[in-house]
């Protein structure tokens, strides 16, 4: 679950870290009267969970603050990636003489947490890894070891060596570790950390992504889940209890592991066929998870053709059989099915569908270029 930048600045200040004078506005009257109480120039951000917010006419700079409320009204209008912004973020403006780049992560690849560090703050991490990846440090930390002293001191050659600058970033880190550990983040960053004229650190902006795998420790930060920039589908198939990821396309891909799913997404590619959606039904599927499956993804608009692709081993055939077969009346006629079944109990699941009249294939390939025929005849 992402946070908004509001939210990930309430929790900086709560730990420590110095964020600019500021309050979320929800109307272009209320980004006017917060930037009246700020008394100065203000910096008016879109509150959505997208990156890309500065190029998309989503920040603004206001330096009369008599035209707040107009640049607030074209900002609550405008939609950034798809997205409609929730609120405005009205802050004062900060004058910099350095930015930063600051981030605590998982690094799935390495499975640790790693801290990245660039003096080249105020763009994305990954422009930077491009036109300049001298400019990125990165510390990896043992998870049974923690954060020590001497991870940190790797950093004091990047801030050239200044001690008394290198004091309050070591402070910085220590708490983001903090934050990262206490709300089980999948990343916490600061981008920009900005150096200010008279020598202090300010978290000119926030990133936060919490695991969901944490929600029943997380109930504070997870009750107040941001739904509004999560997509539909992908909200009615948490509720459901599955994981659902929403693409642009036409045909859903109903699968029992990742790995099925992006080589059936990659396959459908080759062929220049979209996909609408992903569901994993994960292990030990019954026919009961595959009816409440096919129902989610059903509730998708976009989609005009399932996809399946299982593999058994503990999910057996038969049962996905069964509970497709289950489903058959519930599903849309405009909507076409196909499957691809291998493994465990595979031709009795065969057997089952074809009892239903629908064929299945065991190869991967002929199954996706079935579905691709079917949606090209429309």
């Amino acid at each position: 679950m992402k946070l908004y930048e509001y939210q990930v600045k309430e929790i900086f200040s709560k730990y420590g870290i110095v964020i600019q004078k500021g309050k979320l506005a929800k109307t272009p009257q209320e980004a006017k009267q917060i930037a009246a109480s700020i008394g100065g120039p203000v910096v008016l951000k879109s509150q959505v969970l997208v990156g890309g917010r500065g190029k998309a006419g989503g920040v603004k700079l206001v330096d009369d603050l008599n035209d707040v409320e107009e640049v607030a009204d074209k900002i609550l209008k405008t939609e950034i990636k798809g997205y409609k912004a929730i609120g405005i973020l009205v802050l004062e403006k900060i004058e910099i003489k350095q930015e930063f780049y600051l981030s605590i992560v998982f690094d799935r690849k390495m499975k640790k947490t790693v801290i990245v560090f660039s003096p080249s703050g105020g763009m994305d991490i990954e422009e930077i890894s491009k036109s300049s990846p001298q400019k990125i440090t990165k510390i990896y930390i043992d998870e049974i070891l923690g954060l020590q002293e001497f991870h940190i001191n790797r950093l004091l050659p990047l801030v050239n060596n200044d001690r008394e600058l290198f004091s309050k970033l070591k402070k910085i880190v220590k708490i983001l570790y903090v934050i990262y550990k206490k709300s089980d983040s999948m990343i916490v960053e600061v981008n920009p950390l900005a150096l200010t004229e008279n020598g202090d650190f300010i978290a000119l902006d926030g990133k936060m992504e919490i695991d969901d795998n944490a929600s029943y420790r997380q109930k504070l930060l997870m009750d107040s889940e941001n739904k509004e920039e999560m997509d539909s589908i992908e909200l009615i198939g948490r509720k459901a209890g599955f994981v659902v990821i929403k693409l642009t396309g036409n045909i859903s891909i109903i699968s029992n592991g990742a790995g099925l799913a992006l080589s059936t997404l990659d396959l459908l590619d080759k062929y220049n066929m979209g996909v609408a959606n992903i569901l994993d039904l994960s292990g030990g599927a019954t026919p009961e998870k595959v009816i409440r499956a096919i129902k989610v993804v059903i509730q998708d608009k976009d989609v005009k053709g399932i996809l399946f692709n299982i593999f058994g081993g503990i999910t057996r055939c038969d049962e996905i059989a069964r509970g497709i077969a289950g489903a058959l009346k519930s599903i849309p006629k405009e909507i076409s099915v196909v499957c691809r079944l291998q493994g465990t109990n595979r031709d009795e699941g065969i057997s089952i569908l074809k009892g239903v009249n629908l064929d299945a294939d065991t190869d991967l390939e002929e199954t996706v270029k079935n579905i691709v025929s079917i949606m090209n005849r429309g």
